[in-house]
């Protein structure tokens, strides 16, 4: 895959923090299951590799990391055997600065939409009233600072 322009990165960002971002979250809604989704691999493909893009900026490597497993993770529950190295060298020529910023609106909402439902399916398990990182029937003990909240693509990486 080609190297990706500082520039570039920071253009990824900027589409990151844009308010469209949340309206294509809204709009995508979870996909049902066993339905093929539109674009099937080749649209995962362009995903992955515009958070590989985007993980490149050091302050969002984590988001970047996180949603290129979530990407490769759907391409090989989709499509196992696939050819994910032909697929990218097929794909990096259409990967334009102006087609990254596309992607990773569309892209980013996917990753930041299955990251909050993670949330919410974790903190169900929670008893009622009970603190943040307590197992389920766990007795109270002494809590220990919680790791510093994950970054997505959405929000801004930790400090």
């Amino acid at each position: 895959m080609r190297a990706f322009s500082t520039a570039l990165v920071g253009a990824l960002l900027v589409a990151a923090a844009s308010p469209a971002t949340a309206a294509v979250a809204a709009k995508a809604g979870p996909a049902k299951s066993g339905a093929p989704r539109a674009g099937g691999p080749s649209a995962d493909v362009r995903c992955l590799m515009t958070m590989y893009a985007f993980g490149q900026d050091k302050t969002r490597a984590q988001a970047g990391q996180m949603g290129v497993y979530f990407f490769a993770g759907r391409i090989n529950s989709e499509a196992p055997g696939f050819d994910l190295a032909a697929a990218m060298r097929a794909e990096a020529p259409k990967l334009t600065p102006p087609a990254l910023q596309e992607e990773l609106k569309r892209c980013g909402a996917m990753v930041a939409a299955a990251s909050q439902s993670l949330q919410t399916s974790i903190n169900g398990l929670r008893p009622p009233g009970s603190a943040p990182g307590a197992a389920p029937g766990a007795a109270a003990a002494p809590v220990a600072p919680s790791p510093a909240p994950m970054a997505t693509p959405m929000t801004p990486a930790p400090k």
